[in-house]
């Protein structure tokens, strides 16, 4: 796999969004239109003031999670839901991931697995950051483009969106990192992580999809900042306007270890990703 280089990244402040600064706005706006991602820096958010704490608690509640025996964690997984969805425990060739849904938390139904109990509010309590954070966003772009895109994502309809906690450990070898890239479903992404391993294609799209592509690593973003980009979902429903970047995960340099991704997936009514998929059939 083709390891590419680091990149610059455009830093959003969030308070500066919740007080409507028309400048950082814009800088949101653009930010999305090209590269399709940014960082956000959530530290001087009056709501979020302990982010860095936060973050790191809950990298070490991944950290004990992800080290039990698999077959501990296999009873996380959920046959109550369709395959399409992440809730609960799922692992595939390169990662693991445990997902809570937003829904699930807000109506107090959530079901942690018993190492994670004992951090139930601290979980409850980022995972409710990160969501609020996340609509800040689409409230501003809203306003910017002038389109209903904060109303695509009501409070009080269903939907998919949730804090996902993966483990992708790097490998022994750099060249052996399994291909994976792909663009999110939902509307945004956003990604807390402290090891090297994101890469997104910066070329344009129709380049993106042969086999001309540029690849760059998205530096770690610093603490209390969370990587932020796009996803069809935001692409669809602004018109194209907006760009959801081809990304995967790999490693710059050979070395098996553990890496940790604390990911919140913002993602809009469940009735408008069926009425996506109709159309699309």
């Amino acid at each position: 796999m083709a390891q590419g280089k680091n990149l610059d990244v455009t830093t959003v402040h969030l308070a500066r969004l919740t007080a409507k600064d028309g400048h950082e706005i814009a800088k949101l706006l653009q930010a999305l239109q090209y590269p399709g991602f940014f960082y956000l820096d959530c530290r001087n958010e009056s709501t979020w003031k302990d982010v860095v704490e936060q973050s790191r608690a809950v990298y070490a509640v991944a950290d004990a999670y992800f080290d039990q025996p698999v077959e501990e964690k296999m009873k996380d997984a959920r046959e109550d839901q369709p395959a399409s969805s992440d809730r609960g425990y799922k692992s595939c060739e390169t990662d693991e991931s445990f997902e809570m849904s937003t829904d699930e938390m807000r109506q107090g139904s959530l079901r942690l697995p018993e190492s994670m109990a004992g951090q139930a509010q601290l979980l409850d309590q980022f995972h409710s950051q990160c969501h609020a954070a996340a609509l800040v966003l689409v409230a501003q772009l809203s306003d910017a483009l002038g389109l209903p895109l904060l109303e695509r994502h009501g409070e009080d309809q269903p939907s998919e969106s949730g804090l996902k906690l993966i483990a992708e450990p790097s490998v022994p070898r750099a060249a052996d990192v399994v291909e994976n890239k792909h663009r999110d479903s939902g509307t945004l992404t956003m990604l807390f992580y402290d090891e090297p391993g994101l890469q997104v294609c910066l070329s344009e799209d129709e380049v993106c999809l042969s086999e001309h592509q540029e690849w760059m690593f998205v530096p770690p973003p610093p603490r209390g900042c969370a990587l932020v980009h796009g996803g069809n979902s935001l692409g669809r429903l602004s018109g194209g306007k907006l760009r959801s970047p081809l990304h995967r995960v790999s490693q710059p340099s050979d070395g098996a270890a553990k890496r940790y991704f604390l990911s919140y997936f913002l993602r809009p009514e469940n009735r408008l990703q069926a009425e996506s998929a109709v159309a699309a059939a």
